[in-house]
């Protein structure tokens, strides 16, 4: 059995923001809980360059989100792409 957990999340509003603090800032009470250690192997957005509360690590950044797969072994994607603005 596996012990780590590969993760990518695509979309980095604020659900996406807020699901990659949770994991951070939980990880090691979810490592305890699973057994599992969690692993933060991709993000995606439109732009790296957009401002954030928190910095994006450039070297698991992905604008495009189909190219996680190709460059790395992802377990769980979790996909927080919102509708744009203006839409309802």
């Amino acid at each position: 059995m596996k012990n780590k957990i590969n993760i990518a999340v695509v979309g980095l509003g604020q659900i996406g923001i807020y699901l990659l603090n949770e994991l951070n800032t939980k990880k090691k009470e979810i490592e305890l809980k699973t057994g599992k250690k969690i692993n933060i192997v991709a993000v995606s957005a439109r732009s790296i360059s957009k401002k954030r509360r928190f910095s994006v690590n450039k070297k698991i950044f992905f604008k495009n989100a189909l190219e996680i797969f190709k460059k790395n072994k992802v377990d769980i994607l979790f996909e927080a792409i919102g509708l744009p603005d203006g839409i309802s």
